[in-house]
């Protein structure tokens, strides 16, 4: 049976996972377009909150299925959508440290698989947008703590722009793989930290690479090497970045600069 094969078949279950769900409506700032380029799929590059002004920089980097014109749409949008995530780490953020000025970049500047098909096997995608994420961050402010939110596919792009970021801390939730085998693979003196909540159907997603397909492995397994991100209380795919839940209040401790709460911890 061929990666492919395997991928096809894990696709409904994931699929169903990668729908947005209930509108959810979480206060925060609107969004500021920082860059907009119709090439591709559309791409978007937006911030929540004074990136220019900011001490601590969250960007997230989505995976399969968004394109410019959906992460613009913030009608109905549901758990799923990049702006909800958003605006729910900024808020975490601002609550763990009061004082600081935070902000939230939402990077998609870069034309990620529409779904769990062939291509979302392939690293073509994120080799191409990898360079733009590197070229990105650079323009952000020298004196900021930036760290890097990775969902999903977008995880292989973080993998693959990696050795050219500087960055304090590399976050993978949801990931198919970072197209290394190890921690050591990526090259890069940022912590390095990963989860997946135990219902993500992305556990179905082989985590192997053969002839350019599939990307290598689980970046959640001790063999790897991350530091293990606290996820009680995320549910399926989509479910990191939801409030309430141990996985977002560990995303922004570490954007904050602190250290994670164990699971249990008093929030």
């Amino acid at each position: 049976m061929t990666l492919v094969t395997l991928l096809v078949g894990a696709a409904p279950a994931v699929g169903q996972s990668l729908s947005d769900g209930t509108p959810v409506e979480v206060a925060g700032p609107a969004a500021t377009v920082l860059s907009s380029d119709p090439s591709g799929q559309g791409r978007l590059v937006e911030a929540f909150g004074d990136v220019r002004h900011a001490r601590d920089i969250a960007v997230i980097v989505p995976g399969v299925g968004w394109t410019g014109p959906l992460l613009k749409d913030e009608s109905g949008a549901g758990r799923r959508h990049p702006a909800v995530q958003a605006r729910s780490l900024l808020a975490e953020m601002e609550r763990r440290a009061p004082g600081t000025p935070a902000a939230v970049v939402v990077w998609l500047d870069y034309d990620p698989p529409a779904g769990i098909d062939a291509d979302a096997a392939r690293s073509d995608r994120a080799v191409q947008g990898a360079p733009r994420l590197a070229a990105f961050l650079r323009t952000l402010p020298r004196s900021s703590r930036v760290s890097l939110v990775c969902h999903s596919y977008g995880s292989v792009v973080c993998g693959r722009a990696a050795p050219h970021l500087k960055v304090s801390a590399l976050v993978v939730v949801g990931s198919p793989g970072m197209d290394v085998w190890s921690r050591s693979g990526l090259h890069t003196s940022a912590r390095v930290w990963a989860g997946v909540a135990a219902d993500d159907p992305i556990g179905l997603v082989p985590h192997t690479r053969i002839d350019g397909l599939g990307h290598a492995a689980d970046p959640t397994t001790p063999a790897f090497g991350a530091l293990p991100l606290p996820v009680e209380g995320a549910h399926g795919h989509n479910g990191y970045l939801v409030a309430g839940t141990a996985s977002l209040r560990a995303i922004a401790q570490i954007a904050s600069g602190q250290q994670p709460s164990s699971a249990g911890a008093t929030p």
